[in-house]
């Protein structure tokens, strides 16, 4: 009762009161500055500390103060107070000394490797510099928790002035690597920093210095950290990949990183002076196993890109193969052979290989999108969209991601949002011919004329000698009836192609009342179709779908009505494309017609369903 009376006669209930209000206030003023102007977090624990002692203190000084009248201050307060000091000047500076906590954003792990800037003496070593950010980027890619923004995003910064914030809001990632190299003799300096994209801190930096000789296990070293730093964890059979040294001879190294530098560039010349580097790299060490498949990489891209004749894939999947025969664990073996059976028109093989490649490098972008273009070509919507969406975030200002997402969207009867898929590619390539094609053909489908006529004027402006804009403008027109124009563009689509007929050709032909010249051009058409079904044994929807409308456009309706059958069964989807084109109105009002066209309708919302099932975040429509 005695001490309670003494608390109560020297007001400590009241000095604590007093305090612990002007605490809470000063605590909460300094939280809000703190927040506002980005204070150290020490400070607010080092305000914290003084607050807990100053209680302490407080208690005492109100001890021996609180009654009223004067009160001398005593040995043992300078005592108290000395030992609170320096308790407070302790625990202070271990706080402060204390290794600051990191929070990783909530994207951290997905990843940007901007390009390593060259900082050796002579300018021909930009390749090596590209070439490590490029094997580091890769070796990455192979950690299953992270998602690696593909080269082809990242190199679009080189030399850029933008901020890391600004390039990580760009390309949607959480965190971003960057750093240096210098090349100088046998040896190699790599600087490399991992940066917090949120608030632009250091995650972690170091310098390395080493002989050339052992630049793989230093890209090994980077990448095994980077993962430790944002919490990835790392599978053993991840680990044995990334440490895997894909060559004991540092002179095929530096040819096979020159090769792939002059076929990124795009050119058929480069692409030939690549392949000599690839060459010359297996001449140097012939088990090179990722120079094969950059060799057969790069023949697979003469036929495709610069039309060479087919049997360079016969090339293409020989070196694939001897690449995994070497190493079965390459992705990039699976990926180059899995595109050749893709143009070889092997469905099966091409999706064993881009599952095998995304399998051992879960941010392989470009076999994500090609398998997803793969599904999508074969009708299977559901796979394709999941598949695509995953490459946008991979590839996010690629315009081939947004355009084929916009595709599947179509291909849902869904061209609204569709359309907003075209228009996110034409905002990063405002004047790339395919983006443009993609956006005219769904105002067709949407029969917003307008737009189409719009969009178009803008296309042959810039491509007025292309053959997809002549033929492009032979079908808006035929839509708007203008059978004259209709004709002019597709006699020059011929001029362009050096080809002589085409059904929809035809079909303008029949409406200038040229009835013979018409039905001859369709059935020269139609011709060559039926000699392709014969020889081809991987038959796209596409072929179905066009014999279906020239059977239709000469009136052998059975014959329309059993091909359109069959391009549903392959996996055409676009009803809209018979609605708005005019080439089935013999047909259109049939019951069977119509039948199909619910079929269709039916399935179109049963992979809707899947895709919604797949990704939280699909877009669903009417």
């Amino acid at each position: 009762m005695e001490l309670f009376k003494e608390i109560k006669d020297r007001k400590i209930k009241k000095w604590l009161a007093i305090y612990i209000s002007s605490a809470i206030t000063i605590i909460g003023l300094v939280n809000l500055f703190s927040s506002r102007y980005n204070f150290p977090q020490y400070i607010f624990d080092i305000l914290v500390i003084i607050v807990l002692f100053g209680f302490i203190s407080v208690f005492f000084i109100s001890w021996f103060h609180g009654k009223e009248g004067s009160q001398e201050i005593k040995k043992v307060e300078y005592i108290i107070h000395s030992v609170i000091i320096i308790c407070i000047i302790l625990f202070s500076y271990f706080i402060s000394k204390k290794s600051k906590i990191n929070l990783l954003p909530i994207n951290a792990k997905t990843i940007a490797v901007l390009p390593f800037t060259n900082m050796s003496d002579s300018k021909e070593d930009e390749y090596f510099s590209d070439g490590i950010t490029e094997d580091i980027l890769t070796q990455l890619s192979k950690i299953s928790e992270l998602q690696v923004i593909s080269r082809t995003s990242i190199m679009k910064f080189k030399n850029s002035k933008l901020t890391i914030p600004e390039i990580a809001d760009e390309l949607g990632a959480g965190s971003i690597l960057e750093g240096s190299v210098r090349k100088f003799n046998d040896k190699v300096r790599i600087t490399a920093q991992l940066i917090n994209a949120s608030n632009d801190e250091h995650l972690w930096a170091e310098t390395f210095d080493r002989k050339i000789d052992d630049i793989f296990e230093l890209q090994a070293e980077i990448a095994k950290r980077i993962a430790k730093e944002l919490e990835a964890k790392l599978i053993p059979k991840e680990e044995l990949l990334i440490e895997l040294k894909p060559t004991n001879n540092i002179e095929a190294y530096a040819l096979v990183l020159k090769g792939r530098e002059l076929v990124e560039k795009l050119t058929d010349e480069d692409n030939e002076k690549g392949i000599e580097f690839y060459k010359k790299a297996l001449n140097i060490d012939s088990n090179y196993s990722l120079a094969y498949a950059c060799l057969a990489s790069a023949y697979d891209q003469k036929v495709r890109r610069y039309f060479y004749s087919p049997d360079w894939q016969d090339s293409a999947i020989a070196m694939s193969n001897k690449s995994l025969e070497l190493n079965p664990n390459l992705s990039e073996g699976h990926s180059s052979l899995a595109k050749s059976y893709e143009a070889q028109g092997d469905f099966k093989l091409a999706k064993y290989h881009y599952e095998e490649s995304i399998r051992l490098n879960p941010s392989a972008a470009g076999s994500i999108y090609n398998l997803g273009v793969l599904y999508y070509n074969n009708g299977l919507l559901d796979q394709a969209y999941k598949l695509v969406k995953q490459s946008i975030i991979l590839k996010p200002n690629d315009i081939f991601g947004y355009l084929v997402l916009g595709g599947i969207y179509r291909k849902f009867d869904c061209t609204k949002l569709a359309l907003k898929w075209f228009q996110n590619a034409f905002k990063i390539e405002p004047e790339s011919r395919m983006v443009l094609l993609y956006l005219i053909e769904n105002f067709l489908l949407e029969n917003d004329l307008e737009n189409a006529d719009k969009y178009f004027k803008k296309l042959i402006s810039l491509y007025p000698n292309y053959i997809h804009t002549q033929f492009l403008g032979g079908k808006l027109e035929l839509i708007k009836k203008n059978y004259i124009q209709s004709k002019k563009y597709f006699e020059q689509t011929f001029k362009l192609s050096n080809s002589q007929f085409e059904y929809q050709y035809g079909y303008v032909l029949i409406k200038l009342n040229q009835q013979k010249e018409g039905n001859e051009n369709i059935k020269k058409d139609l011709t060559l179709y039926l000699e392709d079904e014969k020889t081809n044994p991987n038959k796209p929807n596409i072929n179905a779908k066009i014999l279906a409308d020239m059977y239709a456009i000469l009136g052998e309706n059975t014959n329309s009505i059993n091909w359109l059958k069959e391009a549903v069964e392959r996996g055409w989807t676009e009803y809209k494309d018979f609605l708005i084109y005019p080439y089935m109105e013999n047909i259109k009002s049939s019951q069977e017609f119509n039948k199909l066209i619910d079929r269709i309708k039916v399935k179109v919302d049963s992979m809707k369903t899947i895709a919604m099932e797949l990704d939280p975040e699909f877009e669903p429509c009417k």
